[in-house]
């Protein structure tokens, strides 16, 4: 079931968070600060968040919005999915969520950024997969050796 993130789901989000193992102390703390807003600040429309529960468990979470200054373009802020429920489609079901979120308000553009890492590759994957392309490489955009990697999909 994909429903809206509610106030108790906080922690349980960030435990899945951490359990990818994949995030940064800073990138959690970034996923943290969105979440708030998406659960304290209800009447802002930048940050929307959803979770998948499957057996009472929150099995994944996404958060993404409008991109400022555009007219149908959204960021896909994060997605992730615990491990306990990884291949197991969760991952799908919430990109299949967004795109008919976005396609029901005339949007039109997905943009997802991710890692060069190789930790990120299933992550790379995954976009492939859902028929995103890639669209542009920045060079040790993170860090050193860790590019950011640009990946759109068209509705």
């Amino acid at each position: 079931m994909i429903r809206e993130i509610l106030t108790h789901d906080r922690e349980e989000i960030v435990r899945l968070i951490e359990a990818t193992g994949n995030f940064s102390e800073a990138e959690v703390g970034i996923a943290k600060e969105l979440i708030d807003i998406c659960i304290e600040q209800s009447d802002q429309q930048d940050y929307i968040g959803y979770v998948t529960e499957i057996d009472e468990r929150i099995a994944g979470f996404l958060i993404f919005g409008p991109t400022p200054a555009t007219t149908g373009t959204y960021d896909m802020y994060w997605i992730a999915v615990h491990p306990d429920f990884q291949g197991q489609g969760v991952a799908q079901d919430l990109d299949d969520f967004i795109v008919e979120f976005v396609h029901q308000r005339g949007g039109y553009l997905i943009i997802a950024e991710t890692s060069g890492q190789p930790s990120y590759e299933r992550t790379r994957a995954f976009y492939a997969k859902q028929s995103y392309e890639k669209l542009a490489q920045i060079p040790d955009y993170y860090k050193p050796g860790d590019d950011l990697i640009i990946f759109g999909k068209r509705i």
